[in-house]
């Protein structure tokens, strides 16, 4: 009798990919506050956006690249955002009027729970930590702490009565340069209403959505819905509600993805570049620690690697250095 494990006789789903997908936005509930930030937010973003495909295309020897935008809208920590209908018609005037395009829009709270699929325990499953050197195994796994660290972190002293004080030791950062810059990365914390995953661990999952990386027993995790497919549920005769509304009333009932632009190149692509505030810096720190953390499905990442080298491209053994970024600051 022969025994084969399950993965084995997994298949591996193939789709199109861009060769780069951009963020132009993430999209906080205070940012409404102020739609003149949002639209010098906008209209940098195209600068990079053009900029950044112009470079693209000399890289691919005249090719016309394949490159998609993207829009992250925060549903999760933030429930009491206007109804879709209302924020996407402000997202797409400020991005008009930046000569700018977005392809498609998702909902943070996806990057939690897409459909019937726990995407960031998913996630979380496939963390693997490896200790370095010296660690004595008295910090609990990430599994049962919810932390993730980029090193070993300073041991706590043991406190002898009547005993000299331990002298202090650092922190040390796996693979550091000269100098060390420790991380601690908070995961998620267990609440009375359950889980609650923190924005570095949302923000890596909708990262690796992106690379085309997930799936779920072989199965593509994120495909986008095309916004003719949207069907709004009925609101009797509201009068608060735009005339022609083409959305639902709720977040919760948006897809996951929603392609905004018939015409976009595929939403995954083989790299990406997310143009984003300053304030976003110490998040996407704590993103790639994450993301250098996960091991994603063999078969998607060899699956990639093939279809990426078939164009003539090389892609980063290491999945975190696919991830590019461009933080902006008001000037």
């Amino acid at each position: 009798m022969t025994y084969e494990e399950t993965s084995a006789k997994q298949r591996t789903e193939r789709f199109a990919m861009s060769h780069l997908s951009i963020e132009v936005g993430h999209l906080y509930a205070e940012g409404l506050s102020r739609p003149d930030v949002l639209k010098e937010e906008m209209a940098s973003a195209a600068a990079w956006v053009h900029g950044t495909t112009e470079a693209l295309t000399k890289r691919l020897g005249g090719r016309t690249p394949r490159v998609s935008t993207c829009y992250l809208v925060d549903d999760y920590f933030h429930q009491d955002l206007p109804e879709p209908e209302r924020l996407i018609a402000v997202i797409a005037e400020a991005a008009a009027d930046a000569g700018l395009r977005i392809d498609y829009l998702a909902r943070e709270s996806a990057c939690a729970d897409m459909g019937s699929l726990d995407l960031a325990a998913l996630v979380a499953d496939r963390i693997v930590f490896e200790p370095s050197p010296g660690t004595n195994g008295s910090r609990p796994p990430v599994a049962r702490s919810g932390w993730l660290c980029n090193g070993v972190p300073s041991p706590e002293p043991k406190r002898i009565a009547m005993g000299a004080a331990e002298q202090w030791s650092p922190p040390s950062q796996n693979s550091r340069r000269e100098h060390s810059v420790f991380l601690d990365v908070e995961l998620w914390n267990d609440t009375g209403r359950g889980r609650r995953w923190s924005c570095p661990m949302l923000a890596a999952v909708w990262q690796l959505v992106r690379l085309g990386v997930l799936r779920d027993q072989g199965r593509r995790i994120g495909v986008p819905e095309p916004v003719e497919n949207v069907v709004p549920a009925e609101h009797g005769h509201d009068p608060d509600r735009p005339a022609g509304a083409r959305f639902p009333e709720t977040w919760a009932a948006m897809p996951p993805i929603l392609q905004l632009n018939a015409k976009a190149f595929p939403f995954p692509a083989y790299r990406s570049v997310s143009v984003l505030s300053v304030d976003f810096l110490e998040v996407e720190h704590a993103v790639r620690v994450i993301c250098g953390a996960v091991r994603p499905d063999p078969g998607a990442i060899d699956s990639i690697r093939r279809s990426a080298e078939r164009e003539g491209m090389t892609l980063p053994d290491e999945l975190v250095d696919r991830l590019s970024y461009i933080f902006q600051g008001r000037i």
